[in-house]
């Protein structure tokens, strides 16, 4: 993408490169076995970079089915023209099923009572409507225990309205290989339990962007790629072929710079020292627009604990342990202070041609930046000549 952060006068801009989306779906193709569809996830905005622009690429470099939470999103793909087909990961709440049935969207189902009432919908609306069964095999959130599925299976199957596409689940942790196992086998052994019922379900799934990568035994009938499509190697897989390109850059305009001396304090609370002479530069961005703003995880154990404790320490006394950085002009500087709602405050005294109206590169979670911060689209001719592909999935 380049470290120009060309953003055509705007003070903060997201430069996203519909290129690179192109060419992580087509690396991604490469792993997949003849017949074995890809899904592309595009939930969260296309994880922050589009829904409507990420779902038009993924569809016409070879991608055969969109996932996305919630009905609206699906409902935003429908009314932009995408007719291929969807699926709505989360359970539905009473009332969604018309939505489902009206934008002919595929639904997740988890519980009887909710087949019962998109079975009513569909019948209410004269036509059939695609599912895919959710399992709950570990990660303990949505879908049918196997036991339940079992239970009362020849009570789904009362519903014709019902077309039962798809079975799937979800890993809680890919790069637990044991636990992992463990998923995929109970997965497997109420397929085949099914199966031996004679109920064959065309498309089964279970591998997400780390498991994609780390289990190709575990591809099945269609995989579901979210984080690898964006450029991103899943958290824990390093170790793979697979060369992916950086879809996205966060750019903001040096608005101020302040010379200040050793010891001056920097933006609330006065947390920060300048420990020497230097120059700050000023970013119009803060935690109104999602910079600096993260999830705070429990620890994994005593190792991770120590870490946090020490970026802490570090941090308190002004120590450089896990404070963010930008990129200015390919030099890296460190944000100082608190991050502000709308300012933030950054140490330039490592780049002295640092200059009112320089681009800096700055580090954000891509789901968490405000849809109030202007995109700017890399590759938009050729997306707009790729015409999205309408697939037919089997019955």
């Amino acid at each position: 993408m380049g470290m120009e952060g060309n953003g055509t006068g705007r003070s903060r801009w997201l430069e996203i490169n519909l290129q690179a989306i192109a060419h992580n779906v087509e690396q991604v193709r490469l792993l997949l076995k003849p017949g074995v569809r890809l899904m592309a996830v595009v939930k969260a905005d296309g994880y922050g970079h589009g829904l409507v622009q990420t779902a038009r690429v993924a569809l016409a470099r070879g991608a055969t089915m969109l996932g996305v939470t919630h009905p609206e999103e699906g409902v935003i793909l429908r009314e932009s023209g995408i007719n291929g087909p969807v699926l709505v990961f989360r359970p539905l709440l009473p009332g969604e099923e018309e939505t489902i049935v009206a934008y002919r969207l595929t639904a997740s189902l988890s519980d009887v009572q909710q087949a019962g009432r998109l079975a009513a919908a569909a019948r209410r609306a004269r036509q059939a409507v695609r599912v895919h069964t959710k399992i709950e095999t570990g990660m303990s959130r949505t879908g049918f225990t196997p036991e339940a599925l079992r239970g009362h299976v020849d009570e789904l199957l009362q519903f014709p309205e019902l077309i039962w596409e798809g079975i799937y689940t979800h890993f809680a942790a890919a790069t637990d290989r044991a636990f992992t196992l463990h998923q995929f086998q109970t997965f497997m052994d109420l397929v085949n339990d099914l199966e031996r019922r004679g109920i064959r379900i065309p498309l089964r799934h279970v591998c997400n962007s780390a498991a994609l990568l780390l289990y190709p035994e575990m591809h099945l009938d269609m995989v579901r790629a979210g984080t690898v499509l964006y450029g991103q190697l899943p958290a824990g897989v390093t170790d793979v072929s697979l060369s992916l390109q950086d879809t996205w850059s966060f750019w903001a305009r040096i608005v101020h710079l302040l010379p200040v001396i050793r010891g001056t304090t920097v933006g609330y609370g006065r947390t920060y020292r300048v420990r020497r002479d230097t120059v700050l530069a000023v970013v119009p961005v803060g935690y109104a627009d999602g910079f600096g703003v993260d999830v705070t995880p429990r620890p994994a154990g005593f190792m991770d604990l120590l870490k946090v404790l020490v970026k802490t320490a570090g941090a308190f006394y002004g120590l450089p342990w896990g404070t963010c950085h930008v990129r200015i002009n390919g030099k890296t500087a460190p944000v100082v202070g608190r991050i502000g709602m709308n300012l933030s405050c950054v140490d330039v005294g490592n780049i002295p041609e640092a200059d009112i109206g320089m681009p800096a590169l700055l580090p954000v979670r891509r789901t968490v930046l405000r849809e109030s911060i202007p995109r700017v689209y890399r590759g938009l001719e050729e997306a707009k000549e790729l015409r999205p592909m309408v697939s037919n999935l089997p019955a």
